[in-house]
């Protein structure tokens, strides 16, 4: 019977030099904190990164070319973003409360299984989401920004 041969790691042979695996691959440039920009002839969205060392800004659909807001602009706008991110969240919260209460109070009412105080609660409730989803939702859309250039 023939021996085994021991791997080359075991022999005192050549190691495989080990390299992390951001090494490996391609690094591209980060679109974290990027900006939703409009291009005002052709209507089409792209995205612009502030940490870009480019003068200009190119639409990728029909070339039109446009200058690079200054520091203190770019900064309002993050600061814009951020706030319609945050007013988007507290309008979806109370649109999902609504939802859910909405499809309890019509399981349970089609079940037959109400009593009087919590078929009104269950309706009130409902009610009272519905009209807090409208205001935060118009909260919202007064806060949306977007960028044209």
């Amino acid at each position: 019977m023939a021996k085994r041969s021991k791997p080359a790691s075991k022999r005192g042979g050549a190691k495989k030099k080990k390299t992390p695996l951001a090494s490996k691959s391609v690094k591209t440039a980060s679109t974290a904190g990027g900006i939703d920009v409009v291009c005002s002839e052709c209507y089409s969205d792209f995205l612009y990164v502030p940490k870009s060392s480019s003068s200009s800004l190119n639409c990728p659909a029909c070339g039109h070319t446009g200058t690079v807001p200054e520091s203190a602009e770019v900064q309002r706008l993050i600061m814009a973003k951020a706030a319609e991110s945050k007013a988007f969240l507290t309008a979806s919260i109370p649109a999902g409360l609504f939802l859910l209460v909405t499809i309890y109070y019509l399981y349970k009412l089609s079940s037959g299984s109400l009593d009087t105080g919590m078929n009104y609660g269950l309706l009130g409730g409902s009610v009272v989401l519905f009209l807090v989803t409208l205001i935060f939702s118009a909260r919202f859309e007064k806060s949306r920004c977007e960028v044209y250039f």
